[in-house]
């Protein structure tokens, strides 16, 4: 993962696919945006609910991913991910991500994140747990704790 003015590029041809992008990526927190195309819609016309789950896939991995500004990411696991779905998107709607840690140590990250339209009205959230699985290049592998 490289960084780019403070914000990493999207690796994942998935995510370059659907055209998710970076708003910002800081400690302890990450945003990504999304503007829905009828390419993200499901058959009743509403986006699909795998682009919400996507949506904060990314960010509560990126959130916990966080190494420093300017300095590539951990390499990370999602081991855990709850979704709850509470409001229908359409087509032309600006999606924001949001993730924030709330606890862990080392190698374990609990984070939580929601999904928000353009006028900030919740439409998914949920809960993570994220497994560090390899420190940002060029520093040692923590040793012992979670």
């Amino acid at each position: 993962m490289s960084a780019q003015n403070g914000k990493p590029e999207v690796p994942a041809p998935f995510n370059a696919l659907l055209g998710v992008r970076f708003i910002s990526w800081s400690d302890d927190m990450a945003e990504l945006q999304l503007t829905i195309t009828h390419d993200h819609l499901n058959g009743a016309f509403a986006v699909h609910g795998g682009v919400f789950a996507t949506m904060l896939d990314n960010a509560v991995t990126f959130c916990a991913a966080f190494a420093g500004e300017g300095r590539p990411g951990h390499r990370c696991l999602t081991l855990s991910l709850t979704t709850s779905f509470v409001g229908p998107a359409v087509e032309g709607d600006v999606l924001t991500a949001r993730a924030r840690i709330v606890g862990g140590g080392r190698k374990l990250i609990f984070v939580q994140g929601e999904v928000v339209n353009q006028d900030g009205r919740r439409l998914a959230h949920g809960d993570a747990v994220i497994k560090r699985v390899t420190p940002p290049s060029g520093q040692p592998e923590p040793s012992g704790g979670n």
